[in-house]
């Protein structure tokens, strides 16, 4: 479902969906503030840039999606699909570090942060003393897991240190300094792409080995209370 339409005012999707800024900067949403007529339609908004609004629509609603999903069913393949939309937020948040908006910056990066930090605990609580029955397995030790995750960890702690001090010298003050946070960002989501591989490849597999049907099912439910 669509939560933007045409006649959508950019000021009240701007003030409902925060995150759709970060789409609205690209084509020059700090000037469009300014104006006279800042309460213009999207369909406007997108006339006056001479792009299609539906392009436009599709930009935004897909960023609205991201931003306010929850994390996917219930499945082992779910578990893979919350990596991807992991990666999404992500990528949202250097989307508005690099158009400068830090505070949209910054609260993406919580929820990234938060989401990481859940899906890590499901992993090391509920499923890894399960995956631990198959024995040694080469190239899928525990320990990688456990080591990659407090490595993603370290990671994000680093982004969280330094935007406070972005946000108060501001982006074009401290270029440099966001310039080393998307030099992290690049080592993050290769971690995290590499975490995600192995996964796909020997531990989901694994777990489908060695539980029952019925002890998945469990699992899962474990794995996502309602």
């Amino acid at each position: 479902m669509n939560r933007i339409d045409a006649v959508s005012l950019v000021e009240e999707v701007v003030g409902r969906y925060p995150a759709t800024k970060v789409v609205l900067s690209r084509y020059g949403l700090d000037a469009y503030e300014e104006a006279e007529s800042s309460r213009q339609s999207v369909s406007r908004f997108a006339e006056d840039r001479g792009m299609p609004v539906e392009w436009l629509l599709e930009e935004l609603n897909r960023v609205v999606d991201i931003s306010l999903q929850e994390p996917p069913p219930t499945s082992f393949l779910s578990l893979l699909e919350t990596h991807e939309w992991l990666d999404e937020l992500f990528l949202l948040y250097q989307e508005a570090l690099l158009a400068g908006n830090l505070s949209l910056a910054l609260e993406l990066l919580e929820k990234v942060e938060a989401e990481q930090r859940e899906h890590i605990r499901i992993e090391e609580e509920i499923l890894l003393p399960v995956y631990e029955r198959a024995g040694e397995i080469p190239g899928g030790k525990p320990e990688f897991y456990l080591n990659e995750h407090k490595k993603m960890l370290g990671i994000l702690d680093g982004f969280k240190e330094a935007m406070p001090r972005l946000i108060r010298e501001g982006s074009d003050e401290n270029r440099r300094g966001v310039i080393e946070l998307f030099d992290q960002g690049y080592w993050f989501k290769r971690l995290h792409e590499h975490h995600d591989q192995r996964e796909k490849n020997i531990l989901y597999p694994v777990l489908d080995r060695v539980t029952s049907e019925e002890e998945r099912d469990q699992l899962l439910k474990e794995c996502f209370p309602e």
